[in-house]
């Protein structure tokens, strides 16, 4: 009888045991599928999309990761277009330095650098920052005026909304007239639309 009490404890533990390591395993293979989906994951975010299209409503579509030679079409001049605006006039002080970043990263390299420089003698964004303000941007038309096979010229006319941070209230509100002319490269991962800023005015109305 106590052999088989014995019997029957040792089988019981080992039966624990053996569930232990089939928990312990299958948290494991759990953990090892969760950091593959990430990897997967981190993956696809991260990789370069080689060709982009983008309707008039301005969403962003990947449709393969083949063929850099495709020329950006009218929607995805408009949406490059659009994105410059935003980062170039309607930033806020909180978020200037970044937005001004992301513009001059869609200039072409000779540009960025003499914008760079104006900035910088002009303290541009030092006073942006002390201004405290937000430029609620409007785009109220954007066209294209007109386009060579490797240039084109678009016109913009905005509406600004000037709102300090501290009372969120509108101290202010001004119409420009901008223009931006862009050139046409070849699609790269600095440059994945196929193109770059190579001048832009602002014309107060």
């Amino acid at each position: 009888m106590d052999n088989k009490r014995l019997f029957n404890e040792i089988w019981g533990s080992l039966k624990l045991e053996n569930l232990g390591y089939k928990i312990l395993a299958g948290a494991m293979f759990l953990v090892a599928l969760s950091a593959l989906a990430l990897s997967y994951y981190a993956y696809s975010i991260n990789r370069v999309p080689l060709v982009i299209r983008v309707n008039e409503a301005g969403k962003a579509q990947v449709l393969k990761m083949t063929a850099f030679k495709h020329p950006a079409g009218k929607g995805e001049i408009y949406y490059f277009a659009k994105s410059f605006l935003r980062e170039m006039v309607g930033f806020n002080s909180f978020t200037v330095r970044t937005q001004i970043a992301r513009a001059l990263n869609k200039m072409s390299p000779s540009y960025a650098k003499y914008i760079n420089l104006t900035i910088k003698r002009t303290k541009y964004i030092k006073n942006a920052v002390a201004a405290d303000v937000q430029f609620q941007l409007t785009i109220k038309k954007l066209e294209i005026r007109n386009q060579t096979k490797h240039h084109i010229v678009l016109r913009a006319i905005l509406t600004v909304n000037i709102i300090a941070n501290q009372t969120s209230k509108i101290e202010q509100t001004e119409n420009y007239m901008d223009r931006i002319i862009l050139k046409r490269i070849k699609r790269s991962v600095n440059f994945p639309f196929g193109l770059e800023v190579v001048n832009f005015t602002e014309t107060k109305l």
